[in-house]
């Protein structure tokens, strides 16, 4: 596929790393800073082109008529959706997708259309940030949660601890635990290394679990792996940016919830628009601050500002007062490293790797309704649909163990009728179905998109 990136920033950066590991895609990135592009260039198999995105000679000096999808992530709204409606109307290219933060330009449902501004997929980076908080706020004990088919699968991330219910103990054994309960590991990372997940698997202290299960099964599970964090009740959020304060007002009815922010008109806005948010302007390293406000009794603190530095910084602090649970949010690698090697940041969540997600499933080949990077970008969790009878189709009729999966590529569960089935051997795969599967090897993606997509006479 030949992808056409618009847009050098964090999200331009890390989608051509990202999609620059196919070796089927063609990467093209177009940026008007040549510092940024020199240093992608260092690092990646990709073109680069410097000037401004949203000018015809750019575009067409980056064979733009030969693409197939145009990404653009600038960091200028106008420039984007202009770039896609040039994308469109003079170039004729397939799919265009779009990052878009103005709220203004989000309200408005017909905006985005052929008939109006062409733009296939609009991403706000901002939004799956915030939701994706949220879950993890719903879920003390998981270190990341994806959604699949509209939420009626779950695929939880979390790290095992000595001396609970499986750890030492064969992954058989969990049936036993939790014979009402409907779940399966997909996945076991130790020291870093993907290991198969057999029923004969020990669970070890420190490995790293993906299981799936159902919402509402999500808190038992965790407890066969690690001791739960208590419910989080008071919460502070350093940082009254747009994730700050939609968190916030996601929280305020059931937390008892405190923002920190420095900038006093920003202050002034974000007290105006919450209700229950105790709003506190003021430095987010400021100890004496931090003190008074009660961080020792602090359930969670999670560092939103803008600045990486000051993310990792407040967190440390924060922990070395007494605050139980610290996140923060992290774009650069340089401080992703710092911070997971940090006692003081207990998870870092990336907005880059987020985004990317949100994008994915609008790239995949076939039937791909959802998808989700992970592990960095090696490992891949996607949902795909099933097309074809059994005499059109690799895997339609079939048990799961007579389908030629690649090495590394486990069906996770399905959805059929609305109703979760975790996977087993014997479970045949019908037309229609939506299957999850976890891939440990990402460059493996085609051939399970080939595997699932059917084919007609």
């Amino acid at each position: 596929m030949r992808i056409l990136i618009l847009g050098a920033g964090q999200v331009g950066a890390s989608l051509a790393r990202y999609l620059s590991k196919d070796t089927e895609n063609e990467i093209t990135i177009v940026d008007k800073d040549a510092t940024n592009l020199a240093d992608i260039a260092r690092h990646l198999d990709v073109k680069t082109i410097c000037g401004q995105a949203s000018y015809p000679n750019i575009l067409e000096q980056a064979e733009i008529r030969a693409m197939d999808m145009v990404i653009a992530v600038t960091k200028s709204d106008e420039g984007n959706m202009l770039a896609c409606q040039m994308a469109h109307t003079l170039y004729k290219v397939g799919k265009k997708i779009a990052r878009i933060r103005t709220a203004e330009y989000l309200h408005h449902d017909k905006l985005f259309s052929n008939q109006a501004i062409p733009i296939d997929f609009v991403i706000t980076p901002e939004v799956l940030v915030t939701d994706y908080i949220k879950r993890i706020v719903e879920q003390p004990g998981a270190e990341q949660i994806f959604e699949f088919d509209n939420g009626l699968m779950q695929l939880v991330e979390t790290k095992a601890y000595e001396g609970t219910p499986i750890v030492g103990r064969p992954i058989k054994e969990l049936h036993e635990h939790l014979p009402k309960t409907h779940m399966r590991i997909v996945a076991i990372y130790r020291d870093g290394e993907a290991i198969s997940a057999y029923g004969d698997t020990v669970i070890k202290d420190g490995d790293r679990v993906y299981f799936v299960t159902k919402k509402k099964s999500i808190s038992k599970v965790l407890k066969e792996f690690r001791r739960l964090d208590r419910p989080y009740k008071n919460i502070i959020i350093a940082g009254g940016g747009l994730i700050g304060l939609s968190l916030a007002k996601f929280l305020e009815k059931s937390h008892r919830v405190r923002i920190i922010e420095l900038n006093k008109q920003r202050v002034k806005k974000i007290a105006d628009e919450l209700e229950d948010t105790i709003v506190l302007r003021g430095n987010a390293s400021d100890q004496d601050l931090l003190t008074e406000e009660g961080i020792d009794s602090t359930d969670l603190f999670l560092a939103l500002t803008d600045s990486d530095e000051i993310n990792v910084i407040v967190s440390i602090l924060a922990k070395r007062l007494g605050a139980h649970k610290t996140i923060a949010l992290v774009k650069r690698n340089v401080y992703k490293d710092l911070a997971t090697q940090s006692d003081g940041v207990d998870m870092v969540i990336s907005p880059d790797q987020i985004t990317t997600s949100g994008i994915l499933s609008h790239i995949r080949k076939g039937d791909t309704m959802m998808a989700h990077s992970l592990r960095q970008g090696k490992a891949e969790a996607i949902e795909v649909i099933v097309h074809g009878d059994k005499h059109h189709s690799d895997v339609t009729g079939k048990p799961i163990e007579k389908i030629k999966l690649p090495k590394g590529a486990v069906v996770a569960s399905i959805v059929r009728d609305n109703k979760v089935t975790m996977a087993s051997r014997t479970l045949v795969i019908e037309e229609g179905d939506h299957v999850l599967l976890v891939l440990s090897d990402v460059s493996k993606i085609h051939q399970v998109e080939e595997l699932f997509e059917g084919y007609f006479d």
